[in-house]
């Protein structure tokens, strides 16, 4: 297991360390012995995250899911890269706050659309929650600067010039 590195100054809603209101998720890499790898982060839902009394936000539980497959992409897909819009949603229990809860991704088949990641969340004894499947393409220094985005500097540098 290797805990990901997240740089301090980031302020994203899922994942920035220097978000106050965020969720704040950390992300390790897990290989298993026959050489697969995977994402995963572990969330506890806090009472002010419920949309029905005691049960994660539908929102927020989308959010977690989202923020391991983006990680998967730019750490398991060796570049930052972006959605090119979710596949498919579905959870068939919501996670209940004050529970320990890992979400966890892997990449996926290769598609027209793009890389496909595959994420599931499940309770601490295993039982499944959710799943999403995303799929995400390289992005290119010039799609970034053509939308007039200022990017932070460790996500620029994650960019290959060409």
């Amino acid at each position: 297991m290797v805990e990901l590195e997240n740089p301090p100054e980031n302020r994203c809603f899922g994942c920035g360390p220097a978000n106050p209101r965020g969720l704040r998720l950390r992300f390790e890499r897990v290989e298993d012995a026959d050489g697969s790898r995977e994402l995963r982060t572990f969330f506890r839902p806090e009472s002010d995250e419920t949309g029905w009394p005691g049960l994660f936000h539908t929102g927020l539980h989308f959010t977690v899911l989202y923020e391991v497959s983006y990680w998967t992409a730019l750490e398991l897909g060796g570049r930052l890269m972006v959605s090119t819009g979710p596949g498919t949603y579905e959870h068939r229990r919501l996670p209940r706050a004050g529970r320990l809860y890992v979400a966890r991704a892997r990449l996926g088949p290769l598609a027209p659309e793009g890389q496909a990641i595959d994420a599931t969340s499940a309770s601490e004894d295993g039982r499944p929650c959710g799943s999403l499947r995303t799929f995400w393409r390289p992005v290119e220094r010039a799609e970034i600067e053509r939308a007039g985005l200022s990017l932070p500097g460790y996500l620029w540098d994650a960019i290959p010039s060409r």
